[in-house]
């Protein structure tokens, strides 16, 4: 029942955008109605069309994908590059061994392993910024050159 609302909910949706398309339409099943059935055909055949390239793009790009997973597959398991070629051998994707892990699974945590990076990275940047001494009971405090300039102001009434 929800599809049927959604296929009625979208049709009235085009009819809203496109008022003088569907009056034309309307007109011409009214007035002519053998043209209307060719009306009908070429957008049938423009329909037909546009699932026909959206069905070959998928098959080729599901095609794509299956060549590349077979190649990951191949280089995770040792049987693409041997280590006596002249570079010095392949030696899986970025110098570490894959493990036997999906293509996925490599993407994921080499994901992981950034967002780590970039938090450690923040949080060192964080602590060099600014740092608090303790000194006979006062507290000192030195900013970082890199901060940028310090302007005291004075509000005026």
């Amino acid at each position: 029942m929800n599809i049927l609302r959604i296929i009625i909910f979208g049709l009235l949706a085009f009819i809203e955008r496109n008022p003088i398309f569907c009056i034309f339409l309307l007109f011409v099943a009214i007035m002519a109605p053998a043209l209307f059935k060719v009306v009908g055909w070429i957008i049938l055949g423009i329909i037909a069309l546009f699932l026909a390239i959206l069905g070959i793009g998928w098959w080729r790009m599901r095609k794509m994908q299956r060549e590349l997973n077979n190649q990951f597959r191949q280089t995770a398991s040792g049987a693409g590059f041997n280590g006596s070629g002249s570079a010095g051998g392949f030696n899986g994707f970025g110098g570490f061994s894959t493990g036997g892990m999906t293509l996925e699974e490599l993407v994921r945590q080499m994901h992981a392993q950034a967002d780590a990076a970039k938090r450690n990275s923040a949080n060192n940047a964080n602590s060099q910024t600014t740092t608090t001494t303790t000194t006979s009971g006062s507290t000192q405090k030195k900013v970082s050159d890199k901060v940028g300039d310090y302007v005291d102001f004075e509000e005026v009434e």
